[in-house]
């Protein structure tokens, strides 16, 4: 056992969706004040804290646990504190391999401190069955989401991520599109060209010519997010199967086709297509 890393810990925080109603109690901030509080009083001389907010614990693929697990290999730290074992995730394979295989063999001490579990001390033998009920937990909170998004769609509310390119969220209702001033001339432009017979090749480069932000490049802009390579290096580099997604969006003709992909399951970002009704569902007039 590495008896000079026992009193350094990691005070490990997440906070996302799957919290349900008790996302206030579950704040990045409680968990900070009362992990670093049970620290103090039980002697933990250094604290290296590592954070994933707006994470959901169905995937270990976390940039804070993933750093956290990289340190525990490099022998920097002896213990891991959370605030309850569905705050390490809820992921019931994952949360085992980590607590019955991982740390053992790293002489990692695990603390989830409101469910009273402390692998180097006392009895730890409901921690796997505490682990199956959290995974449960975040299965049920996905089907509510999955339900309340599909009947939004229904009704013709936008529940999407991305607004389509010429138009943009409502400000004051996230669930409406409005048309978008900055980039609608420009979808009406490239509709008029192909309705005159100009190939989307040569939109493309009229676009590409016109030095106009493509599509990522105008949400980056925006928002901060999606800033690629290719987006920071080409952000006025137009391509051809963009123009043909543009020209082939229902959206500019009215409708929202909304659920159209779906994950595999819960745990698991991947998309697949739902072929049971051939790949469209929810075909609704966008409300505005």
């Amino acid at each position: 056992m590495r008896t000079n890393q026992q009193k350094k810990a990691a005070i490990y925080l997440r906070l996302s969706r799957d919290d349900g109603g008790d996302s206030e109690s579950n704040s990045i901030g409680n968990q900070r004040a009362m992990l670093q509080k049970y620290a103090q009083e039980r002697g933990f001389i250094q604290c290296f804290e590592y954070v994933d907010d707006g994470i959901s614990g169905t995937t270990f693929e976390r940039d804070g646990l993933k750093r956290m697990i990289r340190d525990i290999e490099d022998g920097k730290i002896g213990a891991v504190i959370c605030k309850d074992m569905s705050r390490f995730g809820r992921n019931n394979a994952m949360v085992a391999y980590y607590t019955e295989i991982f740390f053992p063999d790293n002489d990692i001490q695990f603390i989830a401190v409101n469910d009273n579990i402390d692998t180097f001390h006392g009895e730890n033998e409901i921690m796997g069955f505490k682990s199956i009920l959290n995974e449960y937990y975040a299965r049920d909170i996905s089907k509510k989401i999955r339900s309340s998004k599909k009947v939004m769609a229904a009704k013709g509310e936008f529940v999407g991520t991305i607004a389509p390119y010429g138009y943009q969220k409502h400000p004051d209702d996230c669930h409406k599109l409005i048309v978008d001033e900055e980039t609608a001339p420009i979808v009406k432009m490239i509709f008029e060209m192909a309705a005159k017979g100009i190939t989307t090749v040569e939109i493309k480069h009229h676009l590409t010519n016109a030095e106009i932000l493509t599509p990522l490049a105008y949400i980056a802009g925006k928002t901060g997010k999606y800033q690629t390579e290719s987006v920071k290096n080409f952000p006025t580099e137009w391509n051809t199967q963009t123009v043909i997604s543009i020209l082939k969006n229902k959206a500019y003709c009215g409708h929202m086709v909304q659920q159209k992909y779906t994950s595999k399951s819960f745990k698991t970002r991947k998309i697949k297509n739902d072929l049971s009704l051939n790949g469209w569902r929810l075909v609704t007039r966008i409300s505005h």
